[in-house]
Formats: C-alpha cells, sequence, structure tokens
C-alpha cells in the first residue's frame, strides 16, 4: 500500500547517561526493530517547534527546554507495508523537570489506542545489525555531534 502524501514530523532526542528514549518497533516488511523517539506529526499552520512541545507534552506529560534543532531528515521507507515518505524535525531537548529522566519507562497510550513503551537505549546498542535508530542519519548526526 501506498500512502499519497508527505508526513511532516518532530521528534525530541533526550539523552541521559549515554542513553536515549525511545520506542521499539517492529518492522514486519524488513524484519528490522526500528527505535523511535518521540513526537509525533506537525499540524496545518503550525511550527515543528510548536508541535514538538505539544506532542511530548501529549505523550509523556511533560514541559521541554533548551530545544536545539539537531536537523531534518527525509525518509522514504516501507514499513508494516506501507510506502511513506516523511520529513522529521529532529530537536535535542531537556524535561523542565529533571526527576523524569531517572524514571526507566514510560507507557503511552495513543488517541488511536495504541500502546508504546518508551525506555532508555544504549546509543551503541542502536547500532547493531537488525536495528534503526529512526529516522535513517540521526544516528550518525549524534556520533558526529558533541552534544
Amino acid at each position: 500500500m501506498k500512502a499519497n502524501s508527505i508526513r511532516f514530523r518532530a521528534a525530541a532526542l533526550f539523552m541521559y547517561q549515554g542513553k536515549i528514549l525511545v520506542h521499539g518497533e517492529e518492522n514486519r516488511t524488513s524484519g528490522e526493530i526500528w527505535y523511535v523517539p518521540p513526537g509525533g506529526g506537525v499540524q496545518y499552520g503550525e511550527s515543528s517547534l510548536e508541535a514538538l512541545k505539544r506532542e511530548i507534552k501529549e505523550e509523556l506529560g511533560w514541559s521541554i527546554q533548551n530545544e536545539k534543532l539537531i536537523g531534518a531528515f527525509e525518509s522514504f521507507h516501507v514499513i508494516n507495508e506501507i510506502e511513506e515518505h516523511e520529513i522529521s524535525f529532529v530537536y535535542f531537548a531537556i524535561p523542565k523537570d529533571a526527576s523524569v529522566l531517572q524514571t526507566n519507562q514510560f507507557n503511552i497510550s495513543e488517541d488511536n489506542g495504541t500502546e508504546k513503551v518508551f525506555t532508555w537505549e544504549n546509543i551503541t546498542d542502536l547500532a547493531k545489525p537488525g536495528s534503526l535508530l529512526y529516522p535513517r542519519g540521526l544516528l550518525e548526526k549524534i556520533e558526529n555531534s558533541k552534544m
């Protein structure tokens, strides 16, 4: 199946003790596990930064600060037999309440009933064969930067 639109997404990269906050999602098309940082779709008339703040508040209940754009990543991919075209704006961010960083797992219920579990994963583990830090290119950007 083919999606006939471009999806714009904003995501936050939260880093803590050499780990990043992601949820794992099996791509049944490729057999890979995709690790995706929290975030969601940019709505019409909304900037990517506004979307980021809204999505993190909706998903995790956090207010964030010190947002810094890491990059924009364009992806053409097939996930679970659906062809997608997506542009992701990924920001480094810090929760205003730093105590949330010490929680190991966050269970999220999406509006559509989908359940997600966000966990802290070692950056080095995300580079292993069979896994992908999504969007593609984000891991390399992290490894080549001084965040």
